[in-house]
């Protein structure tokens, strides 16, 4: 009898288990057989997109390339150039034309054509690259120092009023990359495209009130690599009944200069002599010039395998030919950049760092140039950082009273780099990473919700400062 009601029992038990299974494949199985909008209604939006709740959008707009990602990502997933060619924007959808970067002359005063581009251009990241709606997710931008309020009232207006994010938070970007490298304190040295600027930071505070700038940046290098094609460089043509030609604007279109300056151009590892400094400052050395004398010592100094580099190009004007130039154009363009543009009375990247220094507390400068972090879109051509580091300490040895912080001199990522292979991240990255960084730290920065803004006011340090 016994035997026989336990065995009931778990006949019972097994029936019952059956059944809570079935009832549970029913009911998936209706999941599935329902329209996609009714059935997301029930799964979390993180898991159909793969990002929990707390990640944010990070945006870092430079003024010439945007990269967006994630937060917690160790790299941006999209990196684009902001505008370039347009057409059929604005209210009356009638400009068109072609725009260098965010900082352009012919946008940056123009509120509703800056308006309709950024506009476009955040719609299609986030259609095409985020796969994301733009209300689902906070953003969280890596603020330059210098940007200008327009834009950064411009980005609010976009962001928060047409694509309806519901908060903005902005980061430091020389704070975030100096993040990277585990550092609270050092020298951020952004290069970008209309600009160059140095920041000291001071246990994570940016010290604005010491910062200096100069206007050599890549765009500098983009005239300076045109000049010197067009002054030394010859069009070979593929016809032999033709001779060689004079380089020309028609040869050298901006596709063709911005792929030899990131693909081609690297920084020497030999410095100017002495002896050349006076004749470089002098009006020497400029943005598409240089004197007969600092070429013939370029050409005498370089490094590359062939003293002649050749490159096909097309021509609507002159047909198919190879575009020939002196191999010292490759590795001498950034000099311009590390030395200045003695014409225009425009300091290089050097000097303007070693009045950075001079300008700063004297008892933060041994801590600031232990730790010299380069980003920007120029920091990624090979060795211009070790070319940077090696200029300035020979002119600070030069000034008896500087010399003795010319032994403490060092890049932030020194260390971390050491006894790796290679860099940790890419140095136009690290403003990116180290907002991603802060933002997956829960480190806070300057937020306005969207039904906190009016159209025009958005925090910045300018304000606060005041």
């Amino acid at each position: 009898m016994t035997d026989a009601s336990s065995s009931s029992r778990r006949e019972s038990t097994i029936l019952e288990s059956a059944t809570n299974r079935l009832s549970i494949l029913g009911s998936s199985r209706s999941a599935l057989q329902r329209p996609l909008s009714t059935a997301g209604s029930g799964i979390s939006s993180s898991l159909l997109y793969g990002v929990s709740a707390e990640e944010k959008v990070v945006l870092d707009m430079g003024s010439f390339t945007l990269r967006a990602g994630f937060s917690n990502d160790s790299a941006p997933l999209h990196t684009c150039e902001l505008f370039g060619e347009f057409k059929a924007v604005g209210p009356s959808s009638r400009r068109k034309g072609q725009i260098h970067g965010l900082l352009d002359p012919s946008v940056a005063t123009d509120e509703e054509t800056l308006d309709a581009l950024l506009l476009e251009q955040l719609r299609e990241v986030y259609r095409t690259h985020l796969l994301l709606d733009p209300k689902s997710r906070k953003v969280a931008i890596a603020e330059g120092a210098l940007l200008p309020i327009q834009i950064k009232r411009a980005l609010a207006r976009v962001l928060l009023g047409n694509l309806r994010v519901p908060q903005l938070s902005f980061y430091p970007s020389s704070v975030a990359g100096l993040m990277t490298c585990g550092a609270t304190s050092g020298l951020v040295i952004d290069c970008g495209h209309r600009s160059t600027s140095v920041i000291p930071i001071y246990d994570c505070r940016p010290l604005t009130a010491y910062m200096t700038y100069t206007p050599m940046g890549g765009y500098a290098l983009f005239k300076n690599l045109r000049g010197l094609l067009k002054k030394f460089g010859r069009f070979q043509p593929f016809d032999k009944t033709l001779t060689d030609q004079p380089v020309d604007d028609h040869m050298l279109d901006d596709q063709l200069c911005y792929h030899l300056l990131n693909n081609l151009l690297y920084a020497s590892p030999l410095s100017l002599p002495a002896t050349k400094l006076t004749e470089a400052s002098n009006k020497g050395l400029g943005v598409g010039k240089v004197s007969q004398e600092i070429a013939e010592w370029f050409e005498s100094s370089v490094t590359a395998s062939s003293p002649v580099t050749r490159m096909d190009v097309e021509s609507l004007q002159h047909g198919h030919g190879a575009l020939l130039f002196p191999s010292w154009i490759r590795e001498r363009t950034v000099e311009v950049l590390l030395m200045g543009d003695g014409a225009q009375e425009h300091p290089g990247l050097v000097e303007t760092v070693v009045q950075c220094i001079k300008r700063a507390p004297v008892d933060t400068r041994r801590e600031l140039v232990k730790h010299i972090l380069v980003v920007g879109g120029v920091a990624d051509m090979p060795n211009i950082r070790m070319r940077m580091l090696q200029d300035l300490i020979a002119r600070l040895q030069r000034d008896s009273r500087w010399a003795a912080l010319a032994n403490d001199v060092a890049l932030a990522e020194e260390r971390l780099t050491k006894d790796t292979n290679g860099s940790v991240f890419r140095p136009s990255e690290r403003c990116w990473i180290g907002v991603s960084l802060a933002v997956a730290a829960k480190i806070g920065g300057l937020d306005i919700r969207r039904d906190e803004f009016d159209g025009y006011n958005v925090p910045d340090w300018t304000s606060i400062i005041s």
